[in-house]
């Protein structure tokens, strides 16, 4: 039978006890959990050999350790119309879970103006599903409860 012991005496006995040394090693390993994305290399199709069609998709390349994914470096292609498919799938399955209260930031808006294909604007898509991916993956019940977002980051066709 375990003995009774205080709070206070507990955590006096932990202070008292020596502390593990801290190496290099333990400052480098990798972390505990971790999820790292990146939205990177868009590239313009041309599906026709002309302008008709034509699309840009993202590569959108994911290193994690984190068990609810099977993959631990996976690198998919999506288009913005995937992003869009995505975040409806993802609103889906929260509504439909126990954590409808988690809240999916609004993608950054379709370029209507200007020519959505030129190098600036390209770069600047790029960079702001960058950031978009980043603040719902970053989200620690999506990364440990979204089948979702599991499937949109590790499966090369992605049908919600």
């Amino acid at each position: 039978m375990r003995k009774f012991q205080s709070f206070s005496s507990s955590v006096e006995s932990s202070l008292l006890q020596p502390q593990k040394e801290t190496t290099s090693g333990d400052l480098y390993a990798e972390p505990e959990n971790f999820l790292e994305i990146e939205v990177a290399n868009p590239k313009t199709q041309f599906p026709h050999n002309d302008q008709r069609g034509m699309f840009t998709d993202y590569e959108i390349i994911c290193r994690t350790n984190i068990p609810s994914f099977s993959k631990r470096l996976s690198s998919v292609r999506r288009r913005y119309s995937e992003f869009e498919l995505f975040r409806k799938c993802l609103l889906k399955e929260l509504s439909l879970s126990s954590h409808p209260k988690v809240v999916v930031p609004n993608l950054p808006g379709k370029v209507i103006l200007g020519n959505r294909f030129s190098d600036d604007l390209v770069e600047e898509r790029k960079q702001d599903l960058n950031k978009w991916m980043n603040s719902v993956a970053g989200h620690p019940l999506l990364q440990t409860g979204s089948k979702v977002l599991v499937r949109f980051i590790e499966n090369e066709k992605f049908t919600g």
